[in-house]
């Protein structure tokens, strides 16, 4: 095997740990380093303009990853519209306003998966 061919595997074995921290650090408190606005609450991503738009970005970035994952891991894909995942996420956002975005989005991922 090549190393072009090595990459892609270890690449999606890393997401897909973070993306499992994530996911365990939703579940039983664990302190995940996270990055950019995704660390904030998400009132803090509702409360400007500004932050809004930094976030939207931010959640298309993270949500990206994650399709990368699971692409790379043989996964599906959640089936759901670009022009629905911030709102999908701000639903998720009113629900506990003091969850991280990233929790947010995380969670709005696993249901868009199912």
């Amino acid at each position: 095997m090549t190393w072009w061919m090595i990459k892609p595997s270890i690449f999606a074995s890393i997401v897909f740990g973070v993306s499992t921290c994530v996911a365990s650090a939703q579940d039983s408190k664990v302190s995940v380093e996270m990055i950019g606005v995704g660390s904030m609450s998400c009132a803090h991503w509702r409360s400007t303009q500004e932050r809004i738009l930094e976030g939207t970005v931010w959640i298309h970035g993270f949500w990206t990853g994650l399709n990368y994952v699971a692409a790379a891991s043989d996964q599906t894909q959640p089936k759901i519209g670009v022009s629905s995942i911030v709102a999908e996420v701000e639903k998720a956002c009113a629900r506990k306003t003091s969850q991280t975005l990233a929790s947010a989005v995380w969670t709005t991922y696993l249901a868009a998966k199912r």
